[in-house]
């Protein structure tokens, strides 16, 4: 009897999931995922003005990154978007191409959640990758940028994808 309601509970949880999903009007799935690539396409193109105008104006960036050397935990840097425009558009710095695959989408009223694998692709090869998570706002201007946080890895990131 127990193994019964935990099977209904588990269909019952995926049936929702697979509801709200497909409840998702397809042109908002489409604008948000157009958002994030104009921003992916202003990041590779270092064009600051492109990529903060996908930004809400209070955006934030959290990027994980390995512990420093002696410490035991990850080291956490947060920037406010127009920070990281800057520090990625930088003409010293290099191209960072950054493609995306595999995305999940939810969307709830104004807010979209978008967690995808990423490569970053630097000088021709495989730099690091990890996970996206985006959060992005719908306002009166379309879908903008609110929040996006990062995994980071230098090792099983793979071949460059096709």
């Amino acid at each position: 009897m127990r193994l019964i309601r935990l099977v209904a509970l588990i269909v019952t949880a995926a049936t929702s999931e697979l509801a709200a999903q497909s409840a998702m009007p397809p042109a908002d799935s489409a604008a948000v995922m157009q958002t994030l690539d104009r921003f992916l396409v202003a990041l590779k193109a270092k064009d600051s003005t492109a990529m903060v105008a996908e930004f809400h104006p209070d955006a934030r960036f959290t990027l994980l990154r390995p512990p420093s050397p002696g410490a035991d935990s990850v080291r956490v840097v947060v920037l406010t978007g127009p920070q990281f425009a800057r520090v990625a558009t930088s003409p010293s710095g290099p191209v960072l191409d950054e493609p995306i695959r595999r995305p999940r989408l939810t969307i709830d009223a104004h807010l979209a959640t978008v967690w995808a694998e990423y490569q970053v692709r630097i000088n021709g090869g495989v730099s690091h990758c990890g996970y996206d998570a985006f959060h992005l706002v719908r306002t009166s201007g379309g879908w903008k940028v609110l929040n996006v946080a990062d995994t980071f890895r230098r090792e099983g990131c793979g071949p460059i994808w096709p």
